[in-house]
């Protein structure tokens, strides 16, 4: 059997999203059970696609869980609800722009018989607006490469992450001030979790909304060019031009050769554009009237007209729309499933079960299952263990030697590299980050720290957390560790309450590479 193929839509990558928040709930040997179930229950298919990358393994288990979840039609996953929805705003842009199109068209060819049409305010409102639009468009993408010592702003970020961030903004000053600490930390959270799905996903969720707009445009044009051959075809339309400025015709004979380029080489030139003779005989004058023009004349710009709409209207919608998919696919491709939760899920789906893993509880597994997992409890893990920097606060680092915490850490998938103590003094947590920052970090190398969960998270180790990821390289995981209250160990478990309110704090930070679980489970 050839390479598994794993394309990825967006409602995949909302249903993993989903999934991970599900689990992030979980004790960890549950999910470690569960995943390390999927993974043998298809392992003869798997080895069938040859070796597989994390994507395609991820999107194995993904695929497993929707069909464990929502095993029947008329139960749908939230990425299928996305996919729904989609279609369905797909479609409402098009008839809503056909319609706006519409109402526009014959609005501006409501024509009276005494005035003709201007084609500057034509021009101007449907063809140049549209124009300048995907000149600003092409334009931001061009300079963002040739002058990226400038670090211009994306139209993503200036659109949407601006958005979000005035949004907070607005919400801090004239909300969250008069709400109680309990539910401003909980919308803290919730957008400190939408800025870290950003930061992992970058611009990949701006793709879908740039292609409704351009649908809903692909439909506008449909609607105007509707309206403007249907006024043409029914009414005695005339069209002039009239400006204060004193625009010579030979100015605009040039321009409108020019504007034309697109078609006149296939169209013939007495339907391509008006002939300078046309021009300057449709120039109204106000107060000479529209009398001793020739309809000759007056006609002769709607061929110009229609043709602009088409190339610059629809079929630059058209062009935009398919670059838009094109950027789409793209960057569906080219997504990283880095995070701490799909590098998690990874290990548990590819670590045997050794002899400290709990037993199966016999309603949740076949006998067969109970079999084969028995039979993994006995070997050996062959799990490859992630190096650690390990940062332990001062006051309970001699509680902490290095053949203590190695256990649990192996647990989690971590062995410890170099150990450091922290939380000193200011000077001293200053020279620590000076020496990591001068480190060369190895590959899947991250940073571990040990902190006590009983004890409330303090600003000052969140604001170092800021500075440590100023220092590190970009999908570089720091790791926070909990353990309880100290008892004949400091190694306990940390109760539920006190997790709840750290991880509301940590994951406040929108810092998607920044992971933080109970290490005794």
């Amino acid at each position: 059997m050839g390479p598994m193929k794993t394309n990825w839509h967006y409602n995949n990558i909302i249903d993993l999203e989903y999934f991970c928040h599900q689990d992030s709930g979980i004790d960890r040997d549950k999910l470690q059970l569960r995943d390390r179930n999927i993974f043998l229950e298809n392992q003869d298919q798997l080895n069938n696609y040859g070796k597989l990358s994390n994507r395609d393994l991820i999107r194995f288990w993904l695929k497993e869980r929707v069909q464990s979840n929502f095993p029947s039609l008329d139960q749908k996953s939230p990425g299928t609800i996305f996919g729904d929805a989609y279609l369905l705003a797909r479609n409402l842009a098009v008839i809503k722009g056909i319609i706006i199109g519409l109402i526009a068209g014959f609005s501006f060819f409501s024509y009276t018989g005494t005035t003709p049409v201007n084609v500057f305010h034509f021009l101007l409102f449907f063809v140049v607006s549209q124009l300048a639009f995907a000149c600003f468009l092409i334009g931001a993408c061009l300079l963002r490469p040739l002058l990226p010592w400038i670090k211009l702003p994306s139209f993503y970020s200036l659109l949407f992450r601006g958005m979000i961030g005035r949004t907070v903004s607005f919400f801090n000053k004239q909300w969250l001030r008069t709400v109680e600490t309990e539910k401003r930390a909980s919308v803290n959270h919730a957008f400190g979790i939408f800025k870290a799905r950003s930061t992992v996903y970058g611009s990949l969720f701006y793709w879908p909304l740039f292609a409704l707009s351009q649908l809903f445009a692909i439909g506008f044009n449909i609607g105007l060019l509707a309206a403007t051959l249907v006024k043409i075809s029914t009414s005695d339309l005339a069209f002039g031009w009239q400006s204060t400025m004193q625009f010579g015709a030979a100015a605009i004979h040039r321009t409108v050769m020019v504007a034309a380029s697109p078609w006149s080489w296939f169209v013939p030139e007495a339907n391509s554009y008006p002939s300078l003779a046309e021009i300057e005989g449709s120039r109204i004058i106000l107060k000479e009237g529209i009398y001793h023009l020739t309809t000759g004349n007056l006609i002769a710009w709607w061929p110009f007209l229609v043709f602009c709409l088409l190339f610059y209207g629809l079929l630059l919608r058209l062009a935009l729309f398919s670059v838009g998919k094109l950027m789409e696919r793209t960057s569906l491709q080219n997504i990283k499933l880095n995070t701490p939760a799909c590098l998690a899920l990874i290990r548990r789906m590819q670590t045997p079960l050794v002899s400290t893993q709990a037993a199966p509880e016999p309603n949740k597994t076949t006998p067969e299952q109970h079999t084969r997992l028995n039979k993994e409890k006995v070997q050996p893990s062959t799990l490859n263990l992630l190096s650690q920097v390990v940062l332990i606060p001062d006051d309970i680092y001699p509680l902490c030697p290095a053949e203590k915490l190695a256990p649990p850490l192996h647990n989690v998938g971590f062995e410890i590299k170099v150990m450091h103590r922290f939380m000193i003094s200011y000077d001293q947590d200053q020279q620590l980050k000076e020496l990591l920052s001068e480190k060369q970090w190895e590959q899947e190398e991250g940073i571990f720290i040990l902190m006590e969960g009983w004890m409330v998270p303090l600003i000052g180790f969140l604001s170092y957390l800021k500075e440590l990821r100023a220092i590190l390289p970009k999908n570089a995981i720091i790791n926070v560790g909990l353990v309880g209250r100290p008892d004949a160990t400091i190694f306990t478990p940390v109760t539920t309450e006190d997790f709840s309110i750290w991880q509301q704090k940590i994951e406040a930070a929108g810092d998607p590479y920044l992971n933080i679980f109970p290490l005794i489970s």
